[in-house]
């Protein structure tokens, strides 16, 4: 499945979501340059992997909802399940 097929509201939202990880990135890298204390980068550094986390749920989510949940009676609704089990696996 197409990223794109997932909805413009979705893919909006995702795309806010990794400038603002981009962003906290940045400022990592910033930080360690300025030889910041480690407590303070490490952090940065979880809340941006957090903030990543989260934006592969929703993706995961909104996968889930428009191939599963809307298609349940189309042709390989059973794949696309497992499909997103083992993308929430590896989510985890």
């Amino acid at each position: 499945m197409d990223v794109n097929e997932l909805g413009e509201e979705s893919v909006a939202a995702s795309l806010r979501r990794l400038r603002k990880v981009e962003g906290q990135v940045r400022a990592v890298q910033r930080m360690i340059e300025e030889g910041r204390d480690c407590e303070d980068v490490l952090r940065q550094v979880a809340a941006a992997q957090k903030a990543l986390k989260k934006v592969g749920v929703n993706l995961a989510v909104s996968g889930l909802q428009h191939c599963v949940i809307d298609g349940e009676d189309a042709p390989g609704a059973t794949e696309n399940l497992e499909r997103f089990r083992r993308s929430f696996v590896e989510l985890a």
